[in-house]
């Protein structure tokens, strides 16, 4: 029989782990209910460059400042129809009734560009200026202009300049309104008129010339001078706060300034084209969608709606979605400078280099040296890892202007997440440089610094591993003595080796991960991987961590994501490469996913073949990202049932020529992408069912079971146990409740009965813990916390138990291999350590004897008896000078220490 203390031992495991496990009553029907989001824990991420950002775009209610205004009787005639072009309140006007001016202003609100009263000579120039340079004609706005010299006219007429990239000549406009710090006497704008295009010229010219961050600062000061001291509804200042701050990656106050915009003017295009464009980049595509919707009531075929769809498509990575969306507004405005750099973006994606160079042609031929389509092409290749390409463009982008913080930014984002360190500080600094007020930069550049000058590393034959010096070295350490085995199995399975080194970043809490992958301390998970860089957070506990979780597992999945970039070109499928990242994980499916894929299953919520990539990247629900990891794995294995293993290697073959996930599925496949789904949905029904978690109408016997209606009694136990038949509820009912009252053979019948009806569930194993302990079956016991250790990664008290039991029969290697998954999922647990190294020295395994050894003084440091034993085994080894380094440490913490006999 087992001794008190071991079963004590045990038995405290599964109460720290599980509680409640063991309590008996009605059983929730696993079959119709999804698991809850306490217990799904998705792996680690293919990193996107975007972390979460505050929601963009929300429906706006007008202000009843405006609507008092306007219902004010002492508003004349002539005022109230200014006002009401102005504020969008556009359904209340007689456009009869409206002058040529007027129309002409409504219709550049409208962006109906190519109105009859925009081409008309007695409409203001500067209303038929800036339409004419959204229109893409810059040379007519020069012409429109002449010599005005008004801050507006020379803020249009820089802008004009830049459009056709003669960044010199749009300096000189700005150049006399350099050190202004207000409008200049005399002003013929409305004061907060001339306010907002002082703060935006100012703006410019900082940008042109990589003006200190103090122009920053002044622009914003200007703006706020506009609104609150001269008109507070005059909105196109919070449009242009907007921009400003959302440039400087000052998210949460861009928006707010937008919707203050939009509550003065609901109409107000361009305040809704930003907030789509950024809902875009930070993965918002419902919000981006409604920017679109907002945009398309105001003019069915407005230019910026366009626009804002080509920006959320090329995130979306769907090139031929991001042309067709530009190309009717190009056919209309074949000059205009976004659209076409928006299909050089596409083209660039597309893999295409024929079309790439067309569409730079294209672009050239109306705007010679340009910046803009080398930066946007630059920014949606590297949003798509196609880092080679996009630094090209970057680096052009910069050629044609050097001062451009963006361009810079976006560069070093890129080396950074290409795992090219010491080029990053390089860009990242000169960015920070050219505007300090950008948050990622600023967080990347600090981390690099930190990477490259504090940081240590540890060099392997395919990896390089940095970390913090200190507690992390422990971590550290493991990961060398483990990573080349993964290696040679992960790169044997794949047919394929990574052309560089690997670089492994330990960083030392989440936050710092967060930045490590976005540039932002906020993102959700424990490891990423950008292709050449892996990068995680430590697997413990305390403030900013994560939590404890099996980092070598992580390491294989994030490892595959590696191999499958460097073989498909960065082209791999998300669902695939994540897919694969699970399927050569060390774990078996744990019972919440098999909830959750039974439930998705029955409930028809799992997704489609051309959706599943945003469950991963911009999840709708709490369940969505786990779901889209289960579902991916659960194709994953259908593939390769159904076609063989070689299948796998074939889809990323095909992917790898720029082949997308569902064409690249079918050519290998050899079946429509239908009937693929439908024989998946086919053996997914098959596999539910094996699972005992397919939809079972219970009779009305089983039905009180389940229910809490049927009396349980000992006495009445056979009864029961025919009634539930085989039921997987009734059965888990009746065996809970005889785990409590029945006699232990009888309860271990019914454990097993339940188990085989639904053997995905732990709960069988739980129980069984306690009944093998009963009944000092040693054999059950020990499947049973296997089956729980190869289900519950989170933390190591299975695998400890096991290592104990192993150890106490003298099984020895299985002790060591057991301890091992402990340290996997707990690093820095010193009593796993220590248990570690006592397995190894019993083993006679002195390499990994001492390799616990050395780490118990980093995690314990003021412990002297750790410098004792290491000081034992350097003797041991024949290694007297470290022996006697190690004496003496144990004797500046202990004098007392008995280490006498190693520094003689």
């Amino acid at each position: 029989m087992m001794r008190a203390v071991e079963r004590a031992a045990v038995m405290m495991a599964l109460v720290i782990a599980l509680p409640g496990a063991l309590t008996a009553g009605a059983a929730v029907a696993a079959d119709a209910e999804p698991p809850t989001e306490e217990e799904l824990h998705p792996p680690g991420e293919l990193a996107t460059e975007v972390a979460a950002e505050p929601a963009v775009g929300e429906r706006v209610e007008p202000s009843p400042l405006v609507d008092r205004l306007l219902d004010d009787a002492l508003t004349t005639g002539d005022e109230q129809r200014r006002l009401r072009i102005f504020h969008g309140r556009w359904e209340q006007l007689d456009e009869a009734a409206l002058t040529v001016d007027e129309r002409a202003r409504l219709a550049l609100l409208r962006f109906e560009l190519d109105a009859d009263a925009l081409a008309d000579d007695a409409a203001e120039a500067m209303v038929r200026a800036e339409a004419a340079l959204w229109r893409g004609e810059p040379e007519r706005t020069l012409a429109l202009l002449g010599e005005d010299a008004s801050i507006a006219a020379r803020l249009l007429r820089a802008r004009a300049h830049e459009a056709m990239g003669q960044l010199g000549e749009a300096v000189d406009e700005l150049d006399p309104l350099r050190h202004a710090q207000r409008p200049p006497q005399g002003s013929a704008l409305p004061p907060a008129e001339a306010w907002t295009a002082l703060a935006e010229a100012i703006t410019m010219l900082a940008r042109l010339e990589g003006r200190p961050a103090e122009d920053y600062q002044r622009a914003l000061n200007l703006l706020a001078a506009a609104r609150d001291r001269h008109d507070p509804l005059y909105w196109p200042a919070y449009v242009a706060e907007g921009r400003l701050l959302l440039e400087k990656d000052n998210t949460g106050e861009g928006i707010e300034a937008l919707l203050e915009a939009l509550a003065l003017n609901p109409q107000a295009g361009e305040a809704w084209y930003l907030l789509g464009r950024r809902a875009a980049l930070s993965f918002d595509f419902d919000r981006s969608e409604e920017a679109i919707e907002q945009l398309r009531l105001i003019n069915d075929d407005h230019l910026l709606a366009q626009a804002v769809e080509a920006h959320m498509r090329l995130v979306q990575r769907d090139p031929e979605g991001a042309a067709a969306a530009v190309a009717p507004a190009l056919e209309r405005y074949p000059a205009q400078r976004e659209l076409l750099a928006l299909d050089v973006a596409a083209a660039a994606l597309s893999h295409d280099e024929a079309a790439l160079a067309a569409a730079l042609e294209r672009f050239e031929r109306v705007a010679p040296r340009n910046p803009l389509a080398h930066f946007l092409a630059g920014r949606y290749l590297s949003l798509a890892r196609q880092y080679e390409l996009a630094e090209a463009m970057l680096r052009e982008a910069l050629a044609r202007q050097p001062n451009d913080p963006a361009a810079r930014v976006e560069l070093g984002l890129l080396l950074m997440q290409a795992g090219r360190d010491d080029d990053a500080r390089v860009e990242l600094a000169r960015a920070a440089r050219l505007d300090p007020f950008d948050r990622r930069a600023a967080n990347q550049l600090h981390l690099v610094e930190q990477l490259l000058s504090v940081h240590q590393r540890i060099e392997t034959e395919h990896f390089i591993i940095t970390y913090k010096p200190g507690i992390d070295t422990v971590l550290a350490r493991d990961v060398a003595r483990e990573v080349e085995a993964i290696h040679d199995e992960l790169t044997a399975a794949f047919e394929h080796e990574p052309v560089r080194k690997t670089q492994i970043d330990l960083m030392p809490d989440a936050q710092w991960f967060g930045v490590r992958i976005t540039g932002l301390p906020e993102i959700w998970t424990v490891a990423a991987a950008t292709g050449p860089v892996i990068a995680f957070a430590p697997p413990r506990e305390g403030s900013q961590q994560r939590g404890t979780f099996d980092w070598h597992n992580v390491m294989r999945h994030e490892y595959v994501h590696t191999i499958n970039l460097s073989q498909t070109r960065n082209r791999v499928a998300h669902w695939l490469t994540e897919a694969a990242g699970i399927a050569y994980e060390r774990r078996q499916r744990d019972y919440a996913t098999h909830r959750l894929l039974a439930w998705a299953l029955h409930e028809d919520e799992l997704f489609d073949l051309d959706n599943i990539i945003w469950g991963f990247v911009r999840p709708r629900t709490p369940r969505d990202r786990p779901l889209a990891y289960a579902q991916s794995h659960w194709m994953y294995e259908f593939i390769v049932e159904q076609f063989g293993r070689d299948a796998v290697l074939e889809l990323l073959d095909a992917q790898a020529e720029g082949m997308g996930d569902v064409r690249s599925l079918e050519a290998v496949t050899g079946v429509s992408a239908a009937t693929f789904t439908e024989a998946f949905l086919d053996w997914a029904h098959e596999q539910v069912e094996a699972w005992g978690l397919a939809p079972q109408p219970p009779n009305e016997a089983q039905r009180a079971i389940i229910g809490g209606e049927r009396e349980l009694t000992v006495d009445a136990l056979s009864e029961l146990i025919e009634e539930a038949g085989a039921h997987p509820e009734a059965l888990r009912v009746v065996a809970r409740f005889a785990v409590e009252q029945a006699e232990p053979a009888r309860a271990r019948e019914l454990v097993r009965r339940y188990a085989d009806a639904r053997p995905v569930d732990p709960w069988p194993h739980e129980a069984m813990l306690e009944l093998a302990l009963d009944a000092g079956q040693e054999q059950e016991l020990i499947a049973a916390l296997q089956h729980l250790d190869d289900r519950q990664l989170e933390h190591g008290r299975w695998a400890l138990q096991l290592a104990r039991r192993h150890r106490a029969a003298g099984r020895l290697d299985e002790a060591g291999e057991a301890i091992k998954r402990a340290l996997y999922r707990e690093p820095y647990n010193a009593d796993y350590r220590e248990l570690a190294g006592a397995i190894a020295l019993q083993r006679r395994d002195m390499d990994e004897a001492l390799h616990h050894l050395e780490a118990m003084p980093l995690l314990e440091p003021d412990r002297a008896q750790h410098h004792v034993r290491l000081a034992a085994l350097y003797s041991r080894l024949g290694r007297a000078e470290d022996a006697a380094a190690a004496a003496r440490r144990a004797q500046q913490l202990d004098p007392a220490a008995r280490v006498g006999r190693f520094l003689e």
